[in-house]
């Protein structure tokens, strides 16, 4: 079971949560077409009178199409709930995880098949250099692909850092007078952002999503079974002379506040 979880904790990286089915619906386009691309560029290559000119501009172009592909994969795990996603080298491990799927493209498209059909009987660095620009253009393709027939379906960054932001700034209820009319329309503000976090949570996808959203759940069916002044404690948390199931719940509560603050990008 965690062997399972494990490996779709990977699988995330490069699916953002929505299935490695319709991510391999967009490799086995892209795979499709490759044959009717390289029928034309294995010709073309062999027509090339000033390699070393090509080189400097397949190069050149292999560098903005590498831009590309972080630029939407960035994107893509920007509107994941998954707070491991957000960091940097997640970013990395995505990234390498697009290039190493369209590697299988071009290594079987380009090297393998259409190299072999014009009995070429090496490769030379012009190869490697056109065969790296196609693995970029192909792994951007992918992310391009990708990201418009799923990730656009998900809630966009301002909804996810609004919503997250919101709830914890509803959060400072608990600071008004007893005694005030205000801590009322305060507590009411709380609830109604709870529902709109507990909706957007709702969207998770990803194992660590649906985890924190499942963490989320069952500390606000705690929390609601509590009085007013235990609800206080839980958010404010306790002095010394603790009670140790409110002192728990406040523990969960910072925890959840930790990732969502992740989400949202005010912690690192």
């Amino acid at each position: 079971m965690e062997a399972q979880r494990t490996i779709q904790r990977l699988i995330d990286h490069i699916t953002f949560g929505h299935g490695i089915h319709l991510f391999l619906q967009v490799l086995l386009l892209e795979f499709a077409s490759v044959f009717l691309t390289f029928q034309f560029s294995s010709s073309l290559l062999l027509q090339i009178s000033n390699p070393n000119f090509f080189i400097g501009v397949y190069a050149a172009t292999s560098v903005i199409f590498l831009g590309i592909l972080i630029m939407f994969t960035a994107k893509m795990r920007k509107r994941t709930f998954s707070p491991p996603l957000q960091q940097v080298r997640r970013l990395t491990i995505s990234i390498l995880g697009y290039i190493a799927a369209s590697g299988v493209v071009i290594t079987f498209g380009y090297l393998l098949l259409i190299l072999a059909t014009t009995g070429r009987t090496g490769i030379d660095r012009l190869d490697y250099v056109f065969s790296v620009m196609l693995t970029t253009l192909f792994a951007a393709l992918l992310a391009v692909g990708y990201h418009a027939r799923v990730v656009d379906k998900q809630p966009d960054r301002e909804t996810i850092t609004g919503t997250v932001t919101a709830w914890q700034d509803s959060l400072a209820w608990v600071n008004e007078d007893d005694r005030s009319h205000a801590k009322q329309d305060a507590y009411d503000e709380f609830t109604d952002r709870m529902n709109d976090l507990s909706e957007l949570l709702s969207n998770a996808k990803t194992v660590h999503g649906r985890q924190l959203r499942r963490d989320f759940e069952a500390w606000r069916d705690d929390f609601e079974t509590h009085s007013e002044l235990s609800k206080e404690t839980i958010i404010k948390g306790q002095g010394e002379n603790k009670n140790e199931r409110l002192e728990q719940e406040h523990q969960k509560l910072e925890s959840i506040q930790r990732r969502l603050r992740i989400i949202a990008g005010e912690q690192k």
